[in-house]
């Protein structure tokens, strides 16, 4: 006969978590690395480039994977299709993709990841509210905060109001229309848009002299992503004697700096003021703005996004719906040369 030994509770709730971390570590030694997938607008864009590091070094870490997939400007939202399509053939354990055109995609494309159950969260560029049902979540910066900052940046050298041409991407590109529309509701006066607002499809009329601004008639132009387009725009507009600012609301204009320097130079002192979006600046831009080439920029930490995108979409993939909260902070920064004119005091 043997002897039974009494079992007290504390001791069961001991067995009991030995027995489930046994498990729970038996599980997590056999697990297999994940694969995620991050669709950029460009994957030849130096700024989706610095994501893709961020997601790739940080599922390094992981022992997990993070492909860097899309097309090129050329192939544009058609390329992000076939780009989600492809990750879906590769069975990923996740999709992030910064959108171009957010209708095209809700048709064609994202519902077929949703119905293979594959996470799906939009970075840089998000859905348009009516298709936000197909993503889990947003990771990036508030890009109307982005407009308004470039806004800002304007007021603070001509507060009375003056005449400016936006250059942009697409005419589609939720990120770059709420940009827009930070920057015209900022120098309007018109209320804040409140943070749940959907981003526009268009972005609100153009400035018509609320204020003292108003856009060029020809404005804005758009590059659809293109440099070389968006650098012979920029030929063009900083010709024009009564403009006082040129705003691009992404960084097109940096993939030349040379040409960029060239073109400013030989239009003189007295041409439009140049204030743009940008990625994490590089040494080179920092000489532009210091030297006044760039008069000033609102700029986005993209390699910190790609961070955030894997550690987003590695909690989905492990069935664990936190979402982070965190939103990449933004630098701006006016040229030095600008601030110097500014301080001098008027003949």
């Amino acid at each position: 006969m043997f002897a039974s030994l009494p079992i007290t509770r504390s001791g069961m709730t001991a067995a009991i978590l030995t027995l489930f971390m046994l498990c729970l570590c038996a599980q997590i030694a056999s697990a297999r690395p994940l694969k995620f997938s991050l669709i950029s607008k460009d994957i030849e864009d130096v700024n989706f480039i610095t994501a893709w590091r961020g997601c790739h070094d940080a599922a390094l870490r992981n022992g997990d994977e993070c492909l860097h997939m899309g097309d090129t400007q050329i192939g544009y939202f058609r390329g992000q299709r076939d780009a989600i399509h492809k990750a879906i053939d590769m069975n990923v354990d996740g999709i992030a993709i910064s959108v171009t055109n957010s209708s095209f995609i809700a048709q064609d494309g994202l519902p077929k990841a949703r119905a293979n159950k594959i996470p799906v969260i939009t970075f840089d560029s998000d859905l348009e509210n009516p298709d936000r049902h197909l993503r889990r979540t947003y990771i990036g910066p508030n890009n109307f905060e982005i407009g308004t900052r470039l806004a800002e940046l304007l007021k603070s050298v001509r507060p009375d109001g003056a005449r400016i041409c936006i250059i942009s991407g697409g005419r589609f590109d939720p990120n770059l229309n709420e940009r827009i529309a930070g920057i015209r509701h900022t120098l309007r006066g018109t209320l804040p848009v409140p943070d749940d607002m959907p981003a526009p499809l268009h972005p609100p009329a153009a400035l018509k002299g609320k204020n003292g601004w108003r856009e060029d008639e020809r404005c804005p132009l758009f590059n659809r992503g293109d440099e070389e387009l968006g650098l012979a725009q920029l030929s063009q507009a900083i010709q024009n004697p009564t403009l006082d600012f040129i705003v691009p609301v992404g960084d097109w204009l940096l993939g030349d700096t040379q040409r960029l320097s060239k073109i400013i130079t030989a239009s003189g002192p007295r041409a439009p003021k140049l204030f743009m979006a940008t990625g994490s600046p590089t040494g080179e831009q920092e000489e532009l703005t210091a030297n006044g080439t760039i008069d000033g920029y609102v700029a986005i930490d993209f390699y910190r996004i790609g961070e955030l995108v894997y550690r987003q979409l590695r909690n989905y993939a492990l069935g664990q719906n936190v979402v982070i909260a965190e939103e990449p902070a933004l630098q701006v920064r006016q040229s030095s040369a600008l601030l110097d004119q500014e301080s001098q005091p008027p003949m």
